[in-house]
């Protein structure tokens, strides 16, 4: 289902694979794209996403949040993958983030994703989670996986039942989303899920 990738562009500080895709740790080098690739989909995400300034939209914010996304990496206390197709290497996708990662005895994290408006309906991040979720099992020795979504978001909804998550509860004025605090449905995955999930 997944592999470490043989090697690296310049690009990447890290990356792994799953059939089709390409999900990597990116240098700050490559701000310009994720800024463009927020700008395109700003209104897409907007009803889904946390609230952001219109700074957080240009390219020096972005290299400041990729400078810290790569700090924490290296801490083992953030996991910020980007999508990409293996056969358009480069072209953004979406990303898979890992966060709130609790060691000891809890082994556990959270997960946030997101997708380009135009890579929608492909299964792409059904694949993208279903791998990260396997390789953070196998390295990490994670125990459980939690994730937070909107009540109305019927294909964030989908997407996370698909890869094996079970609905627990509601996490109440969970995010700032859209200008207000929301509600968000919680799930969990549990290593024992990941073992089913990836057989």
């Amino acid at each position: 289902m997944y592999k470490l990738a043989d090697k690296l562009y310049s690009y990447e500080a890290w990356a792994m694979e799953s059939d089709r895709l390409r999900l990597s740790v990116l240098r700050p080098g490559k701000a310009g794209d994720t800024s463009a690739y927020f700008r395109k989909n700003r209104k897409f995400h907007a009803k889904w996403s946390q609230t952001h300034s219109d700074s957080y939209f240009t390219k020096a914010t972005q290299k400041e949040y990729m400078k810290y996304d790569l700090k924490e990496f290296k801490r083992g206390y953030l996991f910020p993958l980007w999508i990409t197709s293996k056969d358009e290497p480069g072209k953004l996708l979406g990303r898979v983030s890992y966060f709130n990662f609790a060691y000891g005895g809890m082994m556990s994290c959270s997960v946030g994703y997101h997708l380009d408006q135009d890579a929608c309906g492909h299964g792409y991040m059904e694949e993208a989670i279903k791998a990260s979720c396997a390789l953070l099992k196998d390295v990490l020795h994670l125990h459980r996986i939690e994730a937070f979504i909107l009540p109305e978001n019927e294909k964030s909804l989908s997407t996370i039942q698909r890869c094996g998550f079970h609905h627990e509860g509601m996490r109440y004025s969970y995010m700032h989303i859209n200008g207000k605090w929301r509600d968000h449905m919680s799930f969990y995955l549990l290593d024992e899920d990941i073992k089913t999930l990836v057989n």
